[in-house]
């Protein structure tokens, strides 16, 4: 119900008044969540997770199982939504909505099998995983409705309560998804508060804070996850954090360089190149450099920047006022200790809106460690791209970072590919292709974060284990 409260307060509905991230305008406001809101949403959380774990896990996936019919019920009011307020084109917005329904299906998928470790006639010895209880989701703004499921979907299933935290640059679509649900889960099970993360008062540290939340998921940026961590450190609370990637996509002496760069160019470039695992440095051998230029000019030519609802329109804007001033300011660094900007470097205005946040595709050359561009993770329509000799050379210069996400090895030697993918440090690392879901955990090394999502991972990210020695 507070989500529904929140909605209403903050002029929420599912027909929203036109305006976009294309304009760089505001189009609608959104209430911050006040202390009392944020502590009474916890509250109810805490209230009703007794009585939804006490459902059986079949209970529960058929709660799912219902959010699943409602979400795609909604996904023709909740698609323009996500478009106005995110930025990214129509029908990838409707891609997302369809990826959130795959991962309620997988909830209602999900198996939860006991461990008995020993059996005898007068003792069993079982491990078996309980709820942690209520659980705080503090998400990012570049697949706000995607990573929001990833998290307290999987979180309800197996039985806990959460309290979701939109990023204040992408309330909306989060708040529409309450009230399209507030009637499928029991009340105080499922709730949504919007925040800022500056000012008198921040809803994430509150809720990072809160005595009765006892596990924290979040994704966001490495400055983010280490001031959660801290916070959650005096309390003993469980962390789940992803803060963010660098990954390097490696492209070996004998890679088929039409075809490599087609697959880097679409995942540095996806979302704008809004996206945690997207190829962000990209290490290819000195023999193939000039003809892996070309075509990522070429590539980055044929792509259309365009507000979301136009036609043909395959790339959104940057989605707020910061992260265009970050990527300017990245790429203007670059440009002054001498790179190359083979492609793009300035603002553009494909829609005629000069205040909006689109970003030129950018190629850049001539850049190496110690650049801004290169060693920090840019979260925008920017490729560096960078030269090697051999591949030992790649392996060390790609795990130089304190970085650990993803990255990728490209090559038509498949053992070679496969046995290189595997001297890569971070989380996951494909071979011949960037950044596609596995349906296998996810997560970092190093900087990129701490424990896994997705896959398996998700019965340990949100439960804990409970040995039982039972007597007979």
């Amino acid at each position: 119900m507070l989500a529904l409260r929140v909605a209403a307060a903050a002029g929420c509905s599912l027909t929203p008044p036109p305006g976009s991230p294309a304009t760089g305008k505001a189009f609608a406001s959104c209430a911050d969540a006040s202390l009392m809101q944020v502590d009474s949403a916890v509250e109810a959380a805490a209230a009703a997770q007794p009585g939804w774990a006490a459902l059986t896990l079949d209970e529960r996936k058929a709660t799912m199982a219902n959010a699943k019919v409602a979400l795609l019920a909604a996904k023709a009011d909740l698609a323009p939504l996500l478009v106005r307020e995110q930025g990214k084109p129509l029908n990838q917005a409707e891609g997302e909505i369809d990826g959130c329904a795959m991962l309620l299906q997988r909830c209602i998928d999900l198996e939860m099998p006991e461990d008995v470790y020993s059996e005898d006639e007068t003792r069993k010895i079982v491990a078996v995983r309980r709820p942690v209880g209520v659980i705080a989701c503090i998400c990012p703004w570049n697949y706000p409705l995607f990573t929001s499921l990833q998290k307290w979907a999987p979180a309800l299933v197996i039985g806990n309560a959460v309290v979701v935290k939109p990023s204040p640059f992408t309330p909306l679509s989060t708040l529409a998804l309450a009230v399209v649900l507030k009637d499928v889960f029991p009340a105080g099970t499922f709730n949504v508060v919007s925040g800022a993360d500056g000012g008198e008062f921040n809803a994430g540290a509150r809720l990072t804070a809160h005595p009765l939340v006892r596990k924290v998921s979040f994704t966001g940026s490495i400055a983010t996850g280490k001031k959660i961590y801290g916070v959650a450190a005096p309390d003993m609370k469980n962390v789940t954090l992803e803060c963010g990637g660098n990954d390097a996509a490696i492209v070996r002496a004998d890679a088929d360089v039409a075809t490599a760069c087609k697959g880097i160019f679409g995942s540095a470039f996806a979302n704008s190149g809004q996206l945690c695992c997207a190829a962000k440095r990209v290490f290819v051998h000195e023999s193939l450099l000039e003809e892996f230029k070309a075509e990522a000019v070429k590539l980055a030519g044929e792509a259309k920047f365009d507000e979301g609802f136009a036609q043909g329109v395959t790339h959104g804007p940057i989605n707020n006022k910061m992260q265009f001033e970050r990527v300017s300011a990245l790429v203007e660094d670059a440009r002054a200790a001498g790179a190359e900007i083979l492609c793009g470097g300035k603002r553009m205005a494909p829609n005629g809106e000069a205040e909006s946040f689109f970003y030129a595709p950018t190629i850049i050359c001539g850049v190496a460690e110690g650049t801004r561009v290169v060693d920090e993770e840019q979260f925008g329509p920017v490729m560096p791209i960078m030269s090697f000799a051999d591949d030992a050379e790649a392996i060390r210069r790609a795990n130089d970072t304190m970085f650990g996400l993803g990255g990728s090895v490209w090559g038509k030697d498949v053992a070679a590919a496969n046995a290189m993918a595997g001297q890569v440090h971070a989380g996951t690392v494909w071979v011949n292709q960037h950044s596609d879901l596995t349906g296998a955990p996810f997560g970092g090394f190093k900087w990129s974060g701490i424990g896994r999502e997705l896959g398996k991972s998700d019965i340990e990210a949100f439960s804990e284990t409970q040995t039982l020695s039972l007597a007979k």
